[in-house]
């Protein structure tokens, strides 16, 4: 006889402990990294009146979250910061994910003393870390996972949250895209073509804004052809990760091909599913750790949950009880519901080897274990002192350009504000995002006056050193204007003695531009 029967005070509680506890922790772990503040800058931008640019009067789509940082440009009016404002949405959308498979499993786990499925996502580690970070992750990966079961049910809600999906990052285009075929192939209703309007409509605006269909991140980061090496790498860094997350993967496996050749209104779906996967191995992945495995992870672990819950439901029923796996499932019952858990618990560093922690694992890092919370802090900077200059910067340092504001400023690293460098071919692949090739002519085509670092392979340039928070920082001098730097060189935070000591040193005329 199968058990009905809901045990409501034991289950509810350890719920909304564990939803707690992921509050907590997310909380705990929270920080904003550099790429945020280009987003940052974007909705500032469009808040004060200058466009959706990230220098004034150039229009290029150096973001790849339209509606994340539209939704930090409203913060502005609102008088929240996006350093304040990102994480509170992010923290937000986190734990709307852990509620709405909540609810999914709440409905269907009957019985059960204990939450498994809550248990098993609140535990995991790089949730708490991508719940902020200042990015879009949270909201997208809400969203997508909302759209995979609302698509399970045939509700055509599905599209609304899938085009806000396609919005947030143009990877929800293929869930969009997919769902959309399904729907027509199916004769199933009218409303694709109407979100298919809208979405065609977005893309016109990004055109005829940008005159792009493409934002400028996928030249600077997808456009550099296949990666599947890098690929490979950035799944088994989630593996060495989540060592016990092969049980989830071959549950959720067994799961997708019982409902494949059972359910056919569902072959879409997961064959949405599979072609996100492939197009994370095609491109590489990402440098931050398994930030694009976040989005289809708790939905995978929802799957291998269902797959565990029909034995669950099989071992109770008189006429299947003879099956071997099934007796040999009811005596091991336990023991899987607590690996399940598990792979998600157990977390190991792969950057931490024998006592001593490496930079990076083929080219992958944890950011936020090298940023912490100081990016949060809107204290200790010079605000607005680099008006005048026009500035290259280098992805870890776009919480400079926030604050320092810069007339103009140029993303050396992969061109992600700049039409031409993104666009520009490289001769050897490396860290997904920081495969740029700077020379010479790049600084002098957009005369660049000051680099925040200087990555000229061979060229040695004098520096001005800028103290943040106590910590003495050299920004390297490419083109001297004496007007500019007098004006600068006095504030307290800089001290160019450096600088003007090549000046004595090699008898130049400190009176005169001068280009170095």
């Amino acid at each position: 006889m199968l058990m009905f029967k809901r045990n409501f005070f034991p289950f509810y509680l350890l719920s909304l402990l564990f939803i707690f506890f992921a509050f907590y922790q997310s909380y705990k772990w929270k920080w904003i990294c550099d790429d945020a503040y280009i987003s940052f800058v974007y909705a500032r931008n469009l808040y004060e009146g200058s466009g959706f640019v990230f220098n004034l009067g150039e229009r290029v789509e150096g973001y790849t979250n339209f509606l994340w940082t539209l939704m930090l440009s409203i913060g502005f009016f609102l008088k929240l910061e996006p350093q304040f404002l990102s994480l509170f949405l992010g923290i937000f959308f986190y734990l709307m994910t852990l509620l709405i498979f909540f609810y999914e499993e709440n409905k269907i786990s009957f019985g059960k003393i204990y939450p498994l499925l809550l248990v098993h996502l609140s535990l995991f580690f790089h949730f708490y870390i991508f719940a902020t970070s200042g990015l879009e992750t949270s909201l997208f990966t809400f969203l997508v996972c909302s759209g995979f079961l609302l698509w399970e049910k045939e509700n055509d809600f599905l599209f609304l949250v899938f085009f806000f999906s396609a919005l947030v990052r143009p990877e929800g285009t293929l869930f969009l895209s997919i769902a959309s075929l399904d729907w027509l192939f199916r004769k199933r209703s009218w409303k694709p073509v109407l979100f298919g309007f809208l979405f065609f409509g977005f893309l016109c605006f990004r055109f005829l804004y940008y005159d792009d269909f493409l934002p400028n991140t996928f030249y600077a980061k997808g456009n550099k052809g296949a990666y599947f090496s890098q690929g490979f790498y950035y799944l088994l860094y989630f593996l060495k990760s989540y060592p016990l997350y092969f049980l989830v993967l071959v549950l959720a496996g067994i799961q997708i091909y019982k409902t494949f050749l059972k359910r056919k209104e569902c072959r879409y779906l997961l064959s949405s599913l599979v072609l996100y996967i492939f197009y994370v191995l095609y491109v590489g992945g990402d440098f931050m750790g398994i930030r694009f495995w976040i989005p289809i992870l708790p939905y995978l672990s929802y799957l291998a949950f269902r797959q565990i819950h029909q034995w669950d439901m099989n071992s109770q029923i008189e006429s299947q009880k003879n099956s071997l796996f099934l007796r040999l499932y009811t005596k091991n019952q336990i023991i899987v519901a607590f690996l399940f858990i598990l792979s998600a618990a157990v977390h190991a560093d792969p950057l931490k080897i024998q006592g001593t922690r490496i930079p990076d694992w083929h080219g992958i890092v944890e950011e936020r274990m090298f940023y912490e919370d100081h990016l949060i802090r809107t204290g200790g900077y010079d605000t607005g002192v680099l008006s005048d200059f026009r500035v290259a910067f280098f992805g870890a340092q776009a919480h400079f350009i926030y604050y320092l504001r810069p007339s103009f400023a140029f993303e050396a690293e992969s061109g992600l504000t700049d039409r031409e460098f993104a666009k520009k071919k490289v001769s050897i692949r490396g860290r997904i995002g920081h495969e740029g090739e700077l020379n010479q002519s790049d600084l002098e085509a957009r005369n660049i006056e000051i680099l925040l670092d200087n990555r000229l392979p061979g060229k040695t340039l004098p520096y001005i050193q800028y103290t943040w928070r106590n910590i003495p920082i050299r920004f390297y001098v490419r083109v001297f204007d004496p007007k500019k730097f007098q004006t600068l060189c006095v504030r307290d935070d800089w001290n160019c003695d450096y600088l003007y000591q090549q000046f004595s040193l090699n008898h130049w005329d400190i009176n005169k531009v001068r280009v170095f």
